[in-house]
């Protein structure tokens, strides 16, 4: 196709692809490499100059959207979702934009009802080519909602099937799921099926034995094999599949590529080359790439993992590529980065627990149940408590998973396991996210989540069929009120669409718009650094007119706060500005006592992203049941429920939405009903 893939149907570019006789690329530079390895900090600024150099490359397609990039658009880069894949949509005639979308987790972190999920999908079909689409429990109903509206707009849906290298994940299972996929999307005519190793945990051999045996069945299918670069084994696993007759290949930039995200694409093309195969890029462009963002790729170091280097025992932990340095960051904040090697191995085991895949949100769910386990044990019991808990798990292991193999003292430690499990883990097992691929776990998995009554639990609430169907639709109309009434105007049909994903960044992501204007015309250097010095200027474009900022002057500081005073055009403005730390130092963390049943306290180091429910937003005199959700803290892109311990009346609300907690912190003060003082 030498005018380029744009504007082509999906029958017509899959065919084209597989008559051409090539190996066909996505770079992933812009979303998940980002991701991956900078915390999707890339700001539109630098990315932007990519775009006409990537447009002439021969890229299949570029990642440019979707999975945690839209959170953190609004969260910190400031940057609105819609104008950004607008922009890439705009400048790139020849290769096609492409987005990763969750299933019905969509672009957030919790399972969405279908017309949320078939209403975020249609807002962006106009700009978006190529739909990746995975489920962490490849769990194909759970696609069937983005399947409709993709295949519908004549759109590629790319399903992906979450592949690991346990046991249980034979060529027979993963064929089984794969024929799900093609029912689904009506045969292979319009797909292409990815091959998700997201961890990357497979061996070539083993990579190159499951897309033989795929293709064996589905001649006529096109495989995308998309791998991180974890555990060292990239490139020859990438071979391994090119051998195996995959056609296409996710890659990064050169200067992109660290240890977390995907191969290098100019030695990968190289070694493909040499191997016989025709690979579709033009090195002297990806040179060209590659040398652009070598003049700002320095300027992100604050955001890479301070862990450099790749992490073979990624196979045995298979904590992927965009968790891996995020957890390291969580832990080093948390004051627990000791504990990681412990955590990674508690993750190992928990692997063989209870069995899914560890993609987003699985994943996190794994991190923040291990993270909490090893910091309780260890603090109730130091380190030759940790010590105990893998003996126990190990032993029971060796003894073909029978609890009547271990002593009494033994057995308490496993029941005891998951007695604080997270809201996110206590839905996995009752299959609110859909059924676990390799079923439900033993007995005493439950009794540990749940308690003594685990067995009520599990026949009242375990979901045998798909949650989506159990899921009500949302009160779009109701949403759209709120969203009015927080916002204080009527909300544009794409905002609101930013709402039903993250409520509360899109609210605080549109004020910040509305008083600080379009701040993605900043330089990179100056987003992040601002004016250092008195003299220091800045040009930016606004609406094709050139506006100068200058540095004049800044004042001493009385009482924690600074004058800045700013040049606009020649206009003088003054500033004032809070001290960095003032607002913290003025802050004391309160501690709740434990002896005392009303102060809640947080269980976790996490963010406060949610006071009430969706339904119901609380305030100190509102009345709560026992039990029922006061706050919500998110830890690692999981949901934590804070319910309360009593009934009564919320005296006190300690903490703020978007606010950081510690271990211990007092959330919230809850007393009796004033009648019944």
């Amino acid at each position: 196709m030498r005018g380029g893939l744009r504007g082509k149907s999906a029958k017509r570019i899959v065919k084209a692809i597989r008559d051409s006789g090539e190996i066909w690329l996505t770079n992933t530079g812009p979303r998940d490499t980002s991701q991956s390895d900078y915390k999707n900090r890339f700001t539109l600024h630098d990315m932007s100059r990519l775009i006409p150099v990537y447009n002439e490359s021969g890229y299949f397609s570029v990642e440019v959207h979707g999975g945690a990039r839209l959170h953190q658009n609004m969260l910190n880069n400031k940057i609105d979702p819609f104008r950004e894949v607008q922009l890439w949509a705009s400048g790139s005639s020849r290769v096609l934009i492409q987005t990763l979308i969750r299933a019905t987790n969509v672009w957030g972190y919790r399972m969405y009802p279908r017309n949320v999920v078939k209403l975020a999908v249609r807002s962006f079909l106009e700009t978006v080519d190529v739909w990746r689409c995975f489920d962490f429990l490849n769990y194909v109903p759970n696609m069937a909602p983005v399947a409709e509206e993709v295949l519908k707009g004549g759109r590629i849906f790319q399903p992906a099937i979450s592949f690991n290298e346990s046991p249980d994940c034979s060529d027979a299972y993963f064929l089984r799921v794969v024929k799900e996929i093609v029912a689904l999307c009506g045969g292979t005519d319009g797909i292409i099926l990815c091959v998700k190793d997201m961890a990357g945990l497979g061996s070539p051999d083993r990579i190159r034995r499951l897309i033989d045996a795929i293709l064996q069945k589905h001649p006529d299918l096109l495989i995308l094999y998309h791998r991180h670069a974890t555990d060292g084994l990239v490139i020859p696993a990438m071979a391994a599949a090119a051998q195996a007759g995959a056609r296409l290949f996710d890659v990064t930039d050169d200067a992109f590529s660290r240890f977390y995200g995907h191969p290098p694409v100019r030695p990968l093309v190289r070694y493909l080359r040499e191997l016989g195969f025709s690979v579709r890029l033009d090195m002297e462009k990806a040179g060209e790439a590659t040398d652009i963002i070598r003049g700002f790729i320095r300027g992100y170091e604050m955001y890479e993992s301070p862990y450099k280097g790749f992490s073979h025992d990624v196979v045995t932990h298979r904590m992927p590529g965009g968790a891996f340095p995020s957890s390291f960051e969580q832990a080093e904040k948390g004051g627990f980065l000791d504990l990681m090697p412990d955590i990674l191995k508690g993750m190992a085991y928990g692997n063989r627990i209870i069995k899914y895949f560890d993609v987003t949100p699985g994943s996190q769910i794994t991190w923040t149940t291990w993270a909490g386990i090893v910091q309780r044990v260890q603090k109730e019991g130091g380190e030759s408590g940790v010590r105990k808990l893998f003996q126990a798990l190990e032993k029971y292991f060796q003894a073909g998973e029978r609890m009547e193999a271990l002593s009494p003292a033994e057995e308490s430690i496993l029941l005891g396991l998951y007695a604080r499990a997270t809201d996110d883990l206590k839905n996995l097992l009752l299959g609110k996210l859909g059924p676990l691929p390799f079923g439900w776990p033993k007995d005493w998995v439950y009794r540990s989540a749940f308690g003594e009554e685990w067995r009520e639990r599990v026949a009242a609430d375990r979901l045998e069929s798909s949650p989506l169907s159990h899921l009500p639709e949302e009160d779009l109309g109701r949403a759209r009120e709120t969203m009015e009434a927080e916002l204080g105007r009527p909300p544009t049909d794409e905002e609101f669409v930013l709402y039903l994903m993250h409520p509360k960044a899109a609210t605080d992501f549109l004020k910040f718009r509305q008083t600080y204007g379009d701040t993605t015309v900043l330089p990179t250097a100056v987003w992040f650094h601002g004016l250092k010095s008195p003299g220091d200027s800045v040009l930016v474009t606004l609406s094709g007119k050139p506006h100068v900022i200058s540095l004049v002057s800044i004042g001493e500081g009385v009482g924690g706060i600074k004058q800045v005073v700013l040049s606009v055009d020649n206009i003088m403005h003054v500033f004032p500005v809070e001290l960095p730390g003032v607002a913290h130092a003025r802050k004391t963390v309160r501690k709740a006592n434990p002896a005392v049943k009303g102060e809640v306290g947080s269980s976790m180091r996490g963010t406060v992203w949610r006071i009430g429910t969706k339904d119901r937003v609380l305030k100190e005199g509102d009345r709560l049941r026992k039990g029922e959700e006061i706050m919500n803290i998110e830890v690692m892109k999981t949901e934590n429920a804070v319910k309360s311990p009593v009934e009564g009346v919320i005296r006190e609300l300690c903490v703020a939405v978007n606010e950081t907690v510690e271990v211990g912190q007092l959330l919230a003060v809850i007393g009796p009903e004033p009648d019944l003082q």
